[in-house]
């Protein structure tokens, strides 16, 4: 089987496993004997059942995303739960539980009280924590006591580039697959009954958008179609077509670290346009989400700019071809503008997941969770499960769901206890290092359903790996944090100009030009310029060791569909 890799990096970053689906190692039942991995089930309390003896106790963040059965208990009393508590090294693993759609208000208000988890995992933006003292400076001491982690450290600079800022390590960060997440979705059965081409420039998006409102292309005599979505994912994927990211609105240009008025003056006159020609639900303002979703899945949209169809488990293909069963989907690269080819919001590359509470009464148990967690075995099992049980590996290498109905019940709730985990499974060289990517697990299900999101994903999976295709958020990962002052101005400024440039959208009298003039002063009046020098200087003095779009190139590769799953592929 002919592999396409772009670097050497690559190679063993590909053997890991994509988010929420990674692969079943060869280990069977549960992890046995390994330095800091558990075992299998036991009765004593102050040992594994690997023979470590239990010391001490830990308190960890996990997020509450609604989905456990009342069956399975909550989120910190569960099958997951109690299998981390009989293995773990610890008299105790206490989890913290934060709504997901409120973490960092919950967060903060935990850290406030003195209340704040050991052992943070999430996906949040933590530079705020790290502003206020309240994540502990990972030294070099300190990860001697976390040699699982220290081994993927290692492996991957530009992970190295990321958890590390002013020469300092506040973050935990983990390296995963280039995969898919926001997308630009589009009803490929209007194009051609519309006669249209896929856009390729803003000017054919906003035309094929409107001939999705305007030319009834679902055939219903009726004039209530849309051509897009303008929701809050919608306006983000947007604004990366324009080169800039969100909250984050620099770029590099002409060498110095540039808040891009410029860029996003082209995207709110781009936007104000699509608002203008009365393709978008007039009441998009209102939408935070569940409208949108609703609208396309009921046949009213013709492009959905979303991150819906790369969340694992999520039912929003299923529910779209329930409702439009002859309906079909396609995905496109964003339209290149004159600030260069941009792509949606990507998973994947190096990742910042979480932090140590510098409040906590014993940092060495925090370690040495962290670094239980890293052990590829117990990643392996807080990712799968017992072998064969929720997912078992074919003979091409690819993970499938045993038993659907069973995993929705007893394990799709549970991806959050594996947030901090290693990807490096080291699957050996007789399988394919894309087998566990997420199309060739759907196209080869039985369900056709299944098998055509397959399809649909395999191209989302194109875009996302696209050379020189950059997602304008990743690579400011690496911004310092700010002192309290310079955070506060930089959290006021961006929310005035925000606010502004949102209500903006709806006001025709309002040109982009004026609207982004009065943004400025609003930035300015904040203290925004403080922040914009304190950036570029820092990007000055740090240029080299911080993330490069370049560091994510060197881990994109051209996806691959199995033999077993090409067979099922409608692509020809």
């Amino acid at each position: 089987m002919k592999k396409k890799f772009r670097s050497v990096a690559a190679l063993s970053l590909v053997m890991a496993i994509s988010v929420g689906l990674a692969a079943c190692s060869s280990t069977k039942d549960e992890p046995t004997k390994s330095n800091g991995s558990g075992g299998t089930a036991s009765n004593t309390a102050s040992v594994t059942p690997s023979g470590q003896v239990k010391k001490g106790k830990v308190s960890v963040m996990v997020y509450d995303r609604g989905l456990i059965p009342a069956s399975e208990g909550t989120y910190d009393n569960n099958r997951w739960t109690k299998w981390i508590q009989e293995n773990a090294p610890f008299e105790e693993v206490k989890f913290i539980v934060v709504p997901r759609t409120e973490a960092p208000q919950k967060m903060n208000m935990l850290f406030a009280a003195g209340e704040g988890p050991d052992v943070v995992a999430n996906y949040e933006d933590m530079t705020p924590f790290i502003s206020k003292g309240q994540a502990l400076e990972i030294t070099d001491d300190l990860l001697a006591k976390m040699p699982n982690y220290k081994k993927t450290l290692d492996k991957y600079p530009a992970l190295q580039k990321l958890t590390t800022v002013n020469g300092k390590r506040y973050t935990i960060g983990t390296v995963s697959p280039v995969s898919p997440n926001h997308a630009a979705i589009i009803r490929a059965d209007w194009l051609e009954k519309l006669n249209l081409p896929m856009p390729k420039t803003p000017e054919d998006l906003l035309a094929v958008a409107k001939a999705f409102t305007e030319k009834d292309p679902d055939g219903n005599g009726k004039n209530d179609t849309y051509g897009l979505t303008l929701n809050a994912d919608s306006q983000r994927v947007l604004s990366h077509m324009f080169g800039f990211g969100n909250p984050e609105k620099y770029a590099v240009v002409d060498g110095k670290l540039t808040f891009v008025w410029d860029r996003i003056q082209d995207w709110l006159k781009f936007t104000k346009q699509i608002v203008d020609a009365k393709v978008v639900d007039p009441d998009f303002l209102l939408d935070k989400g569940d409208k949108a979703l609703t609208d396309f899945t009921n046949g009213k949209i013709g492009i959905f700019l979303t991150g819906k169809f790369s969340q694992l488990n999520s039912p929003t293909f299923a529910n779209f071809k329930k409702a439009n069963p002859t309906a079909k989907l396609d995905t496109f690269d964003l339209p290149a503008t004159k600030y260069g080819n941009f792509e949606g919001y990507i998973n994947g590359g190096p990742s910042v997941v979480g932090f140590i509470n510098a409040a906590t009464k014993d940092p060495d148990a925090a370690a040495r969770y962290i670094n239980w967690l890293n052990d590829p075995k117990v990643s392996d099992y807080l990712v799968n499960g017992p072998d064969g049980v929720y997912k078992k590996r074919d003979a091409e290498g690819t993970v499938v769901a045993v038993d659907p109905a069973k995993n929705k019940i007893e394990y799709d709730y549970a991806t959050d206890y594996s947030i901090i985990r290693t990807f490096d499974f080291n699957l050996g060289s007789g399988i394919s290092p894309l087998a566990n990517e997420y199309y060739n697990s759907y196209l080869k299900s039985s369900d056709p359903v299944l098998q055509e999101f397959g399809d649909l994903y395999y191209k989302m999976a194109q875009v996302a790996n696209k050379p020189g295709a950059i997602d304008p958020r990743k690579w400011q990962q690496t911004l310092p944090a700010l002192a309290s002052d310079t955070l506060l101005k930089k959290t006021n400024g961006t929310k005035a100009v925000d606010d502004f440039l949102l209500k903006s959208l709806a006001q025709p009298n309002v040109t982009a030009e004026k609207a982004v003039a009065d943004a400025k002063e609003l930035w300015k009046k904040a203290g925004g310029e403080d922040v914009d020098a304190f950036y570029n200087d820092y990007y000055q003095k740090n240029k080299d060791k911080m993330l490069s779009p370049e560091d994510f190139e060197k881990l994109k590769m051209a996806p691959e569909l199995l033999p077993s799953a090409k067979k099922n592929s409608k692509i020809k």
